[in-house]
């Protein structure tokens, strides 16, 4: 038995292959990315938010009060990750027209995208929170009821 190599066409075809899956893999975080995009509240309607829960939970003025009191900190955080997100995403899209194969800064690229969207995640989950904690027991109940829905519902 030797240990040749394969030939040439053999190695061109598994490299093309790859490349492929590459571009496929690629493709689908962009387009991920997008619907992400796309299903975010606008930021430039910053009441949008608090009034659809006030109304959903049926919230009192004193309990809306409760929770814009710190929504506007959240919104702005978000704004901020939003931007950066997209900052992300156009890195991600640039090198993927300029590289013509996978490379090391293809990764760092999506590991920074992954790491902007997981911190926009736990943003939302933190806000979550906070508006939990001031509300009453029954109204806790109905938003968990709606998180959980939400997280339920596929993309």
């Amino acid at each position: 038995m030797s240990n040749r190599p394969p030939p040439p066409s053999v190695v061109r075809r598994w490299l093309l292959l790859f490349a492929l899956l590459v571009v496929v893999c690629a493709s689908i975080s962009l387009i991920t990315a997008r619907l992400v995009i796309r299903n975010e509240v606008p930021t430039n309607q910053p009441v949008r938010g608090t009034h659809w829960l006030s109304q959903e939970l049926g919230l009192s003025p004193e309990e809306t009060a409760r929770i814009e009191a710190f929504d506007a900190g959240y919104r702005a955080r978000r704004e901020t990750l939003l931007e950066t997100f997209h900052q992300r995403i156009a890195e991600l899209s640039e090198l993927l027209r300029t590289h013509n194969q996978y490379s090391p800064e293809v990764t760092d690229a999506v590991h920074r995208l992954h790491a902007v969207h997981g911190q926009l995640q736990a943003l939302s989950i933190e806000h979550y929170y906070e508006m939990l904690n001031v509300l009453p027991p029954d109204k806790q109940d109905k938003l968990r009821d709606i998180a959980v829905e939400a997280l339920s519902q596929p993309e």
